[in-house]
């Protein structure tokens, strides 16, 4: 947290659903590691942010790496912001640029590695917390296009798992 403004970066924590607390490049590590653990498979990297407005407002950015059929490893990161952000629009703008940053800590040397590990497809989706039902529904040609102008896939409700529902049950958790 940068005044109000979210940063993530390569020494920002995570805590793993299966270790710790871990920085950016140890997350990576775990990612190369499940992944060389069954090469044959095929697997979806998605990255999404969802927040919880009490007093404050909580936002949770998560990892989540499926190995499609065979189970998965997820990452989260929590960070309050000191005020609620009651504005629907500035809500899920700072959602979805906290998960822009963290998508960018996946530079094209890090995806060539794991790119290049893999026999099958590796897949990179971007997970906005939109859809067609409610009132995110008029944020969706604005922030859709912001990702996809940032070569991103993005994926809105009811595809987008990794913010409507991994960071979801996390913000409300912790």
């Amino acid at each position: 947290m940068l005044g109000n403004m979210l940063v993530m970066d390569e020494k920002t924590v995570f805590r793993s659903l299966r270790k710790e607390y871990l920085t950016f490049n140890d997350v990576f590590t775990d990612i190369v590691e499940f992944i060389s653990a069954d090469l044959n498979s095929s697997y979806r990297i998605s990255i999404g942010t969802d927040s919880q407005v009490r007093n404050k407002t909580v936002f949770v950015t998560c990892i989540h790496v499926h190995r499609i059929g065979k189970g998965a490893i997820g990452f989260l990161h929590k960070c309050d912001m000191p005020r609620p952000v009651r504005n629907l629009r500035e809500k899920i703008y700072l959602e979805t640029c906290t998960s822009l940053q963290l998508a960018y800590l996946f530079d094209d040397d890090k995806i060539n590695i794991i790119k290049k590990m893999l026999c099958k497809n590796v897949f990179f989706e971007f997970h906005i917390d939109i859809g067609e039902k409610g009132d995110t529904r008029a944020l969706i040609n604005e922030m859709v296009g912001m990702v996809k102008g940032l070569n991103f896939v993005p994926k809105i409700k009811p595809d987008s798992y990794c913010a409507s529902c991994f960071a979801d049950k996390y913000t409300k958790a912790m």
